[in-house]
């Protein structure tokens, strides 16, 4: 079987220890911010410092997506110690890193390169990551590589819960009127990537409180579960590491059978939803992917 290579963009928030382990090649986005523009890979360990900073700012950061050299760098180094090369990356649907990466692939055709959109962002590429290196080191083939990273694209679900619409507001996702009118009336919206709309972040449904919010996400998960007991859960927080703590208990609590990791969000997506949000990410395990856990 031919060596596999993985690379995927910083917004995986990939912890380090798992970017080493698995040699796995990271693109950085890059964040502009209070007159300075940094690459947001490397600072795993500084995101609480970035949302308290975020906090205090009138103006939002702006961000950006990688260069087309960085990937054609990344993909010429990697290709050169692995036969296939698989690519993970946020979906098109909030950022034009594919395109880019897939503009990359194609100036590189003697290379073997899958570019994959994750049909979301975060803990979600991490859950594919996570699942694909598994099958590496099982033995699989490319092509069953390939079957195991469909499988969680197509079936993941990412509902996530803002602490605030202000975030969204200030960075153009929602109008001023509607903003004000939900602060005022505390509507809480549970935000998903909606397939139907390519993967752009949408309203999945609104509540009257963030609680309810909060059940509600935990109750589509436990729905999810009646229809497949072996589901993977994982947890995601923006600069809320008691809250998402908190939300992976009551998920434990209702199902103990579940483990889900906490996997937190840096400065690219953050500044957009905002610190506070929580969220959980899960997908249904097919029977392939299940041998892999």
């Amino acid at each position: 079987m031919g060596k596999i290579g993985f690379i995927t963009d910083s917004t995986a928030y990939l912890h380090p220890s798992f970017i080493e382990e698995h040699k796995i090649k990271v693109v950085s986005l890059i964040v502009n911010f209070e007159g300075e523009s940094f690459p947001e890979a490397g600072l795993y360990e500084n995101f609480e410092e970035f949302y308290d900073r975020l906090r205090q700012v009138t103006y939002l950061p702006t961000t950006s997506q990688p260069p087309l050299g960085k990937f054609l760098d990344a993909y010429q180094e990697l290709g050169e110690r692995v036969d296939s090369i698989i690519s993970v990356h946020i979906t098109e649907g909030i950022s034009g890193t594919v395109e880019t990466a897939l503009a990359a692939a194609r100036m590189l055709p003697h290379l073997d390169i899958t570019v994959i959109d994750s049909n979301g962002t975060a803990v979600a590429e991490y859950m594919i990551l996570d699942a694909a290196v598994r099958a590496v080191m099982k033995g699989l083939t490319r092509d069953e590589v390939l079957n195991v990273i469909q499988h969680i694209v197509d079936h993941h679900t990412f509902h996530f819960l803002p602490d605030t619409l202000e975030y969204l507001r200030r960075g153009g996702r929602i109008g001023g009127a509607a903003a004000l009118v939900g602060t005022l009336l505390q509507i809480k919206p549970i935000l998903y990537f909606n397939r139907k709309k390519n993967c752009i972040i949408d309203v999945y449904e609104k509540v009257r409180t963030r609680e309810k919010g909060l059940q509600k996400i935990i109750n589509e998960m436990g729905r999810a579960y009646a229809k497949c007991p072996d589901i993977k859960v994982a947890v995601v927080e923006v600069g809320a590491r008691k809250s998402g703590k908190d939300l992976a208990e009551r998920v434990c609590s209702l199902y103990p059978e579940f483990e889900p990791e906490i996997c937190p969000v840096g400065p690219v997506i953050g500044a957009h939803i905002g610190p506070g949000t929580v969220g959980l990410c899960y997908y249904p395990m097919s029977p392939q992917i299940k041998e892999l856990f």
